[in-house]
């Protein structure tokens, strides 16, 4: 998938989302904006065509930081950052590209449909020592409230790193909310 590309499904995607939440235009109880928070995140990362050595790579582990901006009761900014704890080797057309314990970092856009539930869209970029990749992330988010300032949440990925590779990401975040704005 190319950038162009990328951009467009972005693009399309994010005017589907924004006439959506024009016609659910509620503001939810006790909800203030903006506010920040902040997340710690284990996972493990499905790279479907992933290798280490002759042996095929069908789970590796990896740990996230997202911070998000709220500017709107339905709608944040954030910036998601990942580590995947391993090495491993993808093949694209019977050429192997080494992979070692890549780190990424994405600017996404969150809807937050639910309360609880939200989606996300947004490109990113790979740094890796032999080849930095561009890629395009979307997923979704279900959090738990423990209290007013802490939530679990349930994280699903799924990212194109420049149609070389994909990987499915599922995750559990430990969610604090950092600032909030009080009126």
């Amino acid at each position: 998938m190319t950038w162009k590309a990328t951009f467009l499904i972005f693009g399309l995607s994010l005017f589907c989302l924004v006439g959506f939440a024009q016609e659910n235009e509620s503001e939810e109880e006790g909800f203030h904006v903006p506010k920040i928070r902040a997340a710690i995140m284990m996972a493990n990362s499905h790279v479907p065509n992933a290798f280490e050595g002759e042996k095929r790579v069908a789970v590796i582990p990896t740990w996230g930081l997202d911070v998000d901006f709220y500017f709107h009761p339905k709608w944040s900014v954030a910036f998601q950052a990942d580590m995947k704890l391993q090495s491993f080797e993808v093949e694209r057309d019977g050429a192997f590209l080494e992979r070692s314990y890549p780190f990424s970092g994405a600017f996404v856009l969150h809807y937050h449909a639910k309360k609880h539930w939200s989606f996300y869209a947004g490109p990113g970029y790979e740094f890796e020592k032999s080849e930095n990749l561009s890629f395009f992330r979307i997923g979704t988010e279900y959090a738990f409230e423990i209290s007013e300032q802490f939530e679990i949440a349930l994280n699903l990925a799924y990212e194109n790193k420049q149609d070389i590779y994909n990987a499915w990401t599922f995750g559990v975040a430990f969610n604090k909310l950092l600032w909030e704005r009080k009126d």
